[in-house]
């Protein structure tokens, strides 16, 4: 493969569009031409993304509602990609995590994934063109990480979902893939993320021991291995590849 994958006359959609990782995707996608459809709850960060990126449709929704989500993304045309990204995460320590909690990360990480990938795939197998969905999961639902047990958990179940729908789909020649990136500098993420109680500087003792396991010696992914990584998965140029839960974590895993 030589150059940049071009998506002209491709129609995405890509949910937790308005920062991180998710404005990054809409941002290259909208680069390389694609019709992109922008989901996100927050309207300010939405507008920004609108005026940094002309032509990029923006949908504001609330993921954690079900009949929002149904409201919002049902009258969307049938897309080529569907890239699952929104996502919530509630920092706690294992002995004080609240069912509260729990339904709302759930409803975002695993419920929302669901219902959406279900409308998307319906209108793509009416259309009879194929399509692909990738789910933005987390090293963390592979080898979970401290203080960030529910969110663990959700993506654990984002995993099995992706093979799942993989399985289901193929014979609608659908590809499902999932990737999971170890710690990712956004807005949403910092030291605080993962340890409450831990300087914006320096590196609490867990991701120390993450860092130690790492073989290229960094925990925090560049946002355009992420980015490149995503797009690849979703291009016509991986049409065998499906099932596949993708770490891009600089070897963590490997251990």
């Amino acid at each position: 493969m030589s150059g940049k994958v071009d998506f002209a006359g491709k129609k995405c959609i890509v949910t937790g569009a308005g920062r991180g990782i998710g404005r990054a995707i809409v941002t290259e996608l909208h680069a390389r031409g694609a019709k992109v459809y922008a989901v996100t709850k927050n309207p300010v960060n939405l507008q920004k993304l609108v005026e940094d990126c002309p032509g990029v449709i923006p949908v504001r929704a609330d993921l954690s509602n079900a009949e929002e989500i149904k409201n919002v993304i049902e009258p969307i045309e049938a897309v080529d990609v569907l890239i699952n990204n929104a996502g919530v995460c509630e920092p706690s320590a294992v002995m004080d995590i609240s069912g509260d909690s729990c339904d709302r990360i759930f409803s975002v990480n695993l419920k929302a994934v669901l219902q959406i990938s279900q409308i998307v795939a319906r209108k793509m197998i009416e259309k009879g063109d194929g399509g692909s969905i990738l789910n933005v999961s987390s090293v963390s639902g592979i080898q979970p990480l401290p203080y960030i047990g529910v969110y663990a958990c959700s993506k654990t179940a984002v995993n099995t979902l992706t093979k799942m729908f993989a399985v289901e789909l193929g014979p609608h020649k659908i590809r499902v893939n999932a990737i999971a990136p170890a710690i990712v500098a956004t807005d949403m993420t910092s030291m605080r993320t993962y340890v409450p109680d831990a300087s914006e500087t320096d590196i609490p003792p867990p991701l120390q021991g993450m860092l130690a396991r790492t073989p290229t010696n960094t925990y925090n992914m560049p946002m355009s291995d992420i980015v490149n990584t995503a797009l690849f998965l979703v291009s016509n140029q991986t049409s065998q590849l499906t099932g596949q839960v993708l770490a891009v974590d600089g070897g963590y895993l490997a251990h």
